[in-house]
């Protein structure tokens, strides 16, 4: 038996009502939402009424209209229905019996912006701009970021300030709450229907497979060993390529494959060298930074396969960076770092590397195929997610287990626990993490 329509189904979305959705106001909706018209907003806004005929008050009626109309629609045809019926059902029924109607008053609102219009007409504003995915239109989550800034300047005002209410939790976490423009019922009702009602384009990045990323290292090599290229060239290639290495074999995010630090790398590259019977041979890395949700620095340090399964010689390409510190007398620096010991950055690797070596690879029929012709390389393949995403599904077609992968890829939640301040030895990290060392290995031998 066919599955009768849902909410899922594109036909269910198709109904007449739809054809008026976000264009017009419902019966009842004024009195269920904080509205105000477009007259009345002028006043509020600019002291005075709408010239009739001037083009920028026109366009800012407009915007006032849209801003109403999505503090409307952020609630559902059926809820407003539902409301208005039982509206008139407490007015008919105090009437009935001659009670007051214990409603609250609709009464006139104070003259001023004190629920937020100024700033949901600079994100409508900002919305019709070119955006980064879609030349017609900004998305939500770029124009949103109004409305978070305005509320940053307020916390730092005098008003807030004078508000000091604040949520502790048993852990001791503090959170201020104050009131204020941005989170207004006006405000948070028009952000959530210009939510609903704006389109969301998103680029999700494409996955590099293992056998891809091996043939991108092997280019980078035969360029590296080439007798013509530059001294800066090599160096570059060395770093370039052992970041591409360690962030797909740890199927790490483009920026936390940066966070590898060059003095415990240096440090720990003769552990695991070679394997014993428990512990093929592998490469310890140490991740070094101000991880989200926690306090001061951290230090988490993983083991690498030294050769992975599609041939990513990790170990031969991060010994390659170790020389290249010891060389240049590198200390306290990040691992993949120029020669002035700045980090490299995602940008560079993709327009140096990554993204020419891709575009070989689509336009030159490479029998190895994997990067379809017609996609636009920049857009869709990027360190940030494509190299995760690759190993991910490297994984999971060479039998890893999802509780591996899952292992591997949330490494930041199991490592809270062990991840401390850098200050301790490298040894003392490196023995105790020997009862995830397994997983780990697993994983990175078989991407």
């Amino acid at each position: 038996m066919n599955r009768a329509f849902n909410d899922e189904s594109i036909y269910f979305r198709r109904r007449k009502e739809d054809e008026t959705k976000y264009m017009v106001a419902r019966p009842g909706d004024w009195i269920l939402a904080p509205f105000q018209c477009e007259r009345c907003w002028m006043l509020n806004l600019h002291g005075r009424l709408p010239v009739p005929g001037r083009y920028i008050d026109e366009q800012e009626i407009r915007l006032i209209r849209r801003a109403n109309l999505d503090m409307f629609w952020s609630r559902e045809f059926g809820t407003v229905k539902g409301l208005v019926s039982d509206i008139k059902d407490i007015i008919k029924r105090a009437t009935l019996r001659g009670r007051s109607i214990p409603l609250s008053p609709v009464t006139p609102w104070d003259i001023g912006d004190s629920e937020g219009m100024g700033i949901a007409l600079l994100m409508l504003e900002k919305s019709i701009e070119t955006g980064r995915n879609n030349t017609a239109y900004k998305q939500f989550d770029t124009v949103r970021k109004f409305r978070s800034t305005a509320t940053n300047v307020y916390s730092a005002t005098a008003a807030a300030s004078m508000d000091p209410r604040v949520l502790k939790s048993l852990k001791g976490a503090v959170l201020h709450t104050h009131s204020g423009a941005m989170q207004s019922i006006f405000m948070e009702r028009c952000a959530l229907g210009m939510k609903i009602r704006m389109p969301q384009d998103k680029v999700r990045n494409l996955p590099i497979l293992g056998h891809v990323v091996a043939h991108i290292l092997s280019l980078m090599e035969e360029e590296w060993r080439h007798p013509d290229t530059s001294r800066k060239r090599k160096r570059d290639i060395a770093m370039c390529s052992a970041y591409l290495a360690v962030t797909f074999v740890y199927g790490l995010r483009g920026n936390e494959g940066f966070w590898v630090d060059g003095d415990r790398l240096k440090a720990g590259i003769d552990l695991g060298r070679i394997g014993t019977p428990g512990s093929p041979p592998h490469v310890v890395i140490a991740l070094l930074g101000r991880f989200k949700s926690e306090d001061g620095d951290r230090m988490h340090v993983f083991c690498l396969a030294s050769e992975s399964k599609s041939g990513i010689k990790t170990r031969k390409l991060l010994e390659r960076v170790v020389g290249i510190h010891e060389l240049e007398n590198k200390e306290e620096c990040p691992a993949f770092c120029d020669e002035e010991g700045y980090l490299l950055t995602e940008r560079f690797v993709e327009d140096e590397f990554l993204h020419p070596i891709l575009i070989h690879l689509q336009t030159s029929g490479w029998e190895g195929g994997s990067i379809p012709k017609g996609v636009d390389v920049k857009t869709f393949y990027r360190c940030y997610r494509s190299l995760r995403r690759g190993a991910d599904i490297t994984a999971a077609n060479n039998g890893v287990s999802k509780t591996t992968i899952d292992f591997v890829h949330r490494w930041d939640k199991f490592e809270n626990n062990r991840g401390s301040q850098p200050g301790f030895n490298m040894m003392e990290h490196y023995a105790d993490g020997i009862n995830t060392r397994p997983l780990q290995i697993s994983y990175t031998s078989s991407v």
